[in-house]
């Protein structure tokens, strides 16, 4: 199972295309490093609401933080803020996962320094 790397589009001053900054959502999942200006858009062409979840790999004193659930309206998109350290993995990245990837899209955007 390998995830996806995603590209980071840099977010100009002027504003962003949105329809061009997704690519298909991974089968296996997506993943892109973190940093605290990247935030992450899901965009769902499907007639039914699509779940993705952003992995959390925290413990509080020895359990587990549960992931972060995402609903996707159907015909609709999400755009989630930056993500704070909690969601970084041991490599650097933030892991995507998805119940079913049809018809989903996601793109990284990065915000303006």
């Amino acid at each position: 199972m390998a995830r996806t790397d995603l590209v980071v589009q840099s977010m100009p001053r002027t504003g962003a295309a949105l329809d061009a900054a997704v690519v298909a959502a991974g089968v296996d999942g997506d993943a892109f490093d973190h940093t605290a200006r990247r935030m992450l858009l899901l965009k769902n062409s499907g007639d039914a609401p699509a779940t993705a979840t952003v992995q959390i790999p925290a413990t509080v004193e020895g359990q587990d933080v549960v992931d972060l659930p995402v609903t996707v309206p159907a015909n609709g998109s999400v755009l989630l803020p930056p993500f704070s350290a909690v969601y970084r993995q041991a490599n650097g990245k933030v892991y995507i996962d998805y119940a079913d990837p049809t018809g989903l899209m996601v793109g990284v955007l990065e915000l303006p320094a």
